[in-house]
């Protein structure tokens, strides 16, 4: 395990100034090209406009990202110490954790390139103590599918990661694992990653017919980023006014699927069989 935590550099610079200005955010950016090659562009966009804004935003959010800054890495060990003892697997190896202050784009994320990489954008998060042990299980849930179709041979050059359904999979098995890590929450919890939740889970328990079908046609009539934003990025929720709904449906699938074929088979459906075609029956299905 290997946590590079870059926060405190954003910290003495806002401490030193007691505010940031863009020069001081793009010294900071410019001191880690690494890290913030991943986090640009793919999950925040890069502009003027968006820094100038994260600037605005950053005074009201202060408190929470100290007060992160000293809970996360200890609570990284704690968690990833739970799935290696729930799941009997050792993430120790290779897994690296990158803790940075962005600017408001993703929350949290596994890199595209490296599946042992994760980050989190501490300005996104809840300092609640529990809201972070959630999305920390999500990220480290994401790593552990991975490994547990490691461990069944799977031939990862047959994954469409570029596939709605593929991305309704892994998030509902990320969400399914973090459930089970850290279980017990308000459910909206797991999804929302803070306590203002409620209306997602309510919104989607009211819709579900109608959000499998809409899903199902998106799907079928091929999928793209606007597709992607839509159902599992924050920038998303023009159809039903709530972002994310993928989620809920991808972890509705999961938990469907444990249900017939067991938790074991579930979380590794994706080795040997038609995954796709799986999902797609199951939205069909009323």
């Amino acid at each position: 395990m290997r946590i590079e935590n870059i926060i405190p550099d954003f910290l003495e610079v806002y401490d030193t100034n007691q505010d940031i200005r863009m020069t001081d955010l793009e010294m900071y950016i410019n001191k880690h090209p690494s890290i913030f090659d991943q986090y640009f562009p793919n999950h925040c966009p890069k502009t003027e406009e968006r820094l100038q804004l994260a600037i605005s935003k950053y005074p009201t959010q202060m408190d929470a990202i100290r007060r992160i800054s000293e809970q996360l890495p200890s609570m990284i060990k704690k968690i990833e110490a739970l799935f290696n003892k729930t799941f009997n697997i050792d993430l120790n190896l290779a897994l690296s954790y990158k803790l940075i202050v962005g600017t408001f784009g993703s929350n949290a994320f596994v890199t595209q390139d490296n599946k042992r990489e994760i980050y989190f954008a501490v300005e996104k998060l809840s300092a609640d103590i529990e809201h972070l042990k959630v999305i920390v299980a999500h990220e480290i849930g994401h790593v552990a599918h991975f490994s547990f179709a490691s461990n069944q041979d799977m031939n990862w050059t047959t994954v469409d990661w570029l596939n709605g359904l593929t991305t309704l999979y892994t998030e509902g098995v990320a969400t399914y694992l973090s459930k089970k890590t850290v279980p017990n929450l308000n459910a909206s919890v797991y999804f929302t990653y803070d306590a203002e939740g409620d209306s997602w889970v309510e919104c989607y328990e009211k819709n579900k017919i109608e959000v499998k079908r809409r899903f199902l046609e998106d799907v079928s009539g091929g999928w793209d980023m606007a597709k992607e934003k839509e159902w599992f990025r924050l920038s998303g929720g023009s159809y039903f006014d709530h972002n994310r709904l993928g989620y809920l449906l991808g972890t509705d699938y999961v938990e469907h699927l444990v249900d017939r074929i067991g938790e074991e088979k579930a979380l590794t459906f994706w080795v040997g069989n038609d995954l796709k075609e799986d999902i797609s029956a199951w939205l069909r299905a009323k």
